[in-house]
């Protein structure tokens, strides 16, 4: 798939999940998952493309700020979670009984986005830059980097303003100097704006399980056939996807 496609689609993934109507009588499962990006096209496919509807399933999806997701899933809110792997497994370690049902997203399709007078990520120092959370994986890894270049976290100043749309739109105010993490389409919109890239996360994190599907050991228990269902459908789209005979059907 073509980053252009991926773009488009992406552009479109609201008014997609919008315009999504239930099957009728089908059974219906509740997910709990970070603000909508182009990574949600596992689950357009899966809709579009009839795959849930083989199963018989009618997916009813939640958006909220990543910290919240698996949140949710623990406070018996929903079925479901899709989240940054590593929120599910801090819960865990935390004593949280939840467990991973399936992958979704390998790698990390993220950018540092900067104003268009930033060169490097050296020209962050003494700025505002846009976050996530202090939990997020992408938080720990961008601290990394920035501490292996010379510039230690007391140089900076992170605002934890939550998903993508609202580190976008905190950039493209002028709130900040930078987005921490801009996933598609929100990158791209930035950089036609003329933003500039200073990370791709791609570059030093690969092979590495990002987004996750969770579920709580309860409802794992009362519900194991209904989720193996889920997880065929998203295998399906997923098979679908990574199908290069596919790629003018998007």
């Amino acid at each position: 798939m073509t980053m252009g496609k991926v773009m488009r689609l992406g552009l479109s993934i609201i008014a997609g999940l919008a315009l999504c109507s239930p099957a009728r009588g089908a059974d219906r499962l509740t997910l709990s998952s970070t603000n909508p990006t182009a990574l949600e096209i596992d689950q357009i496919v899966a809709r579009e493309k009839g795959f849930f509807a083989r199963e018989n399933i009618d997916l009813d999806v939640t958006y909220m700020t990543p910290d919240l997701v698996i949140k949710a899933l623990l406070a018996g809110t929903v079925d479901l979670s899709r989240s940054g792997a590593h929120f599910g497994l801090i819960a865990a370690a935390r004593g949280g009984e939840v467990k991973i049902i399936g992958g979704s997203t390998y790698g990390y399709p993220y950018q540092v986005i900067g104003q268009p007078q930033l060169k490097s990520l050296a020209d962050l120092k003494g700025q505002k830059i846009a976050a996530a959370s202090l939990a997020s994986i992408t938080t720990t890894i961008f601290k990394d980097v920035m501490q292996r270049q010379g510039i230690p976290p007391a140089a900076y100043t992170l605002l934890f303003v939550g998903g993508s749309p609202e580190r976008f739109q905190a950039v493209s105010s002028g709130q900040v100097a930078a987005s921490l993490a801009e996933a598609p389409p929100f990158n791209f919109r930035s950089i036609d704006a003329g933003r500039k890239v200073l990370l791709n996360y791609s570059d030093d994190i690969k092979n590495l399980l990002y987004t996750a599907y969770f579920a709580s050991n309860k409802s794992l228990a009362q519900n194991r056939a209904l989720f193996t269902r889920f997880m065929r459908a998203m295998g399906q789209a997923m098979h679908w996807l990574n199908d290069p005979a596919n790629e003018k059907g998007l």
